[in-house]
């Protein structure tokens, strides 16, 4: 009988190594998975769900993730679209940690340029926020070029006609905080 105690201890200390070694490995691979996350991934696991966004330029925006791109994302806020390059991005809230997968194919490829191009071709009114100013600036996006813009700069409301525009501004995109636009980013 002591030989029978003796091997269900042996066993059960066996049987107990093997989990722990087993439980080690599948947190491992766990974080081995979760290093390979990309924040692109990780917001398009949200799409459809209301966060919150800060951006390197202060400003504060809530609203519905629409879209994520290779470079950006959109928020439905109260009838108007925003863009927030993710270099801008300083933190996002979010209530779910759900993931999604890879952009593929073309949509890995595409960045900001696209975005700003369609609210270009649409002569979309918008309000630009830059990284190192308190208020934003309004007007059309006249041309986009590969790593830049440029914004005729109108009054709030008015058609952009070219008695209307009171200077262009050049903006890189890298300089880009938050981009709000009535049309929506599809």
């Amino acid at each position: 009988m002591r030989w029978d105690a003796l091997f269900a201890d042996l066993e059960s200390q066996l049987h107990a190594v093997a989990s722990a070694q087993q439980e080690s490995e599948i947190r491992e691979r766990t974080r081995g998975e979760q290093a390979r996350l990309t924040l692109v991934q990780r917001l398009s696991g949200q799409v459809g769900r209301q966060v919150g966004v800060s951006t390197r330029g202060g400003r504060s925006v809530t609203g519905v993730l629409t879209n994520v791109g290779a470079q950006w994302l959109a928020l439905a806020v109260e009838g108007r679209s925003v863009v927030v390059p993710l270099p801008a991005l300083r933190t996002v809230r979010a209530s779910g940690r759900a993931v999604g997968q890879p952009l593929s194919g073309i949509e890995a490829k595409l960045g900001l340029g696209p975005v700003l191009r369609a609210l270009s071709r649409d002569r979309a009114q918008v309000a630009l926020w830059v990284t190192s100013a308190d208020s934003g600036c309004f007007g059309v996006i006249d041309r986009v070029g590969s790593d830049f813009l440029e914004l005729a700069l109108i009054p709030r409301g008015d058609e952009r006609r070219a008695a209307e525009v009171r200077e262009v501004l050049t903006v890189p995109f890298s300089s880009i905080d938050t981009l709000e636009s009535e049309s929506s980013i599809e």
